[in-house]
């Protein structure tokens, strides 16, 4: 009894000083976001509006934003979009970004809820905005052009 007591006594320091000499070294790992970067051309390739597909109803094929290095964006063709012109545009964090803030050319910077999946091993981006109407939600997902 007495000898399984000292086992029991001695096993339970071993663990203690095992687990107590163990380094975390997930803890020590480095995670560093990269900044986003979105410049390039990019087409629709869906459009929701409340949810609803509207890709039958609305040839998308020519409607494209293009954001340059620069600074500036450029749009191709007309939709019912945030801005109807080009203008400057800016990640409200470029690390973490939720929103992307677009400022057409003598007009008022209006944000747009942002978000930058990877679907079916492609880059998307995602812009969902409400012109006009509130009550109308549109969600634009755009992939870059080659």
């Amino acid at each position: 009894m007495m000898k399984s007591r000292i086992f029991i006594i001695f096993y339970l320091l071993l663990t203690t000083f095992t687990i107590l000499s163990c380094k975390d070294e997930v803890a020590a790992v480095i995670t560093d976001e990269s900044v986003k970067d979105i410049t390039g051309t990019w087409k629709v390739v869906s459009l929701t509006r409340n949810g609803e597909e509207l890709a039958q109803r609305i040839d998308l094929s020519k409607f494209k934003i293009t954001f340059k290095p620069d600074g500036t964006y450029t749009l191709q063709d007309k939709l019912a979009f945030a801005v109807a012109g080009g203008g400057s545009y800016k990640l409200n964090d470029p690390q973490y970004p939720y929103s992307v803030v677009l400022t057409e050319q003598g007009k008022t910077a209006k944000s747009v809820k942002f978000q930058f999946p990877v679907i079916e091993g492609k880059r998307q981006i995602s812009l969902t905005l409400s012109p006009g109407c509130t009550g109308n939600t549109y969600q634009y997902n755009f992939v870059k052009e080659n």
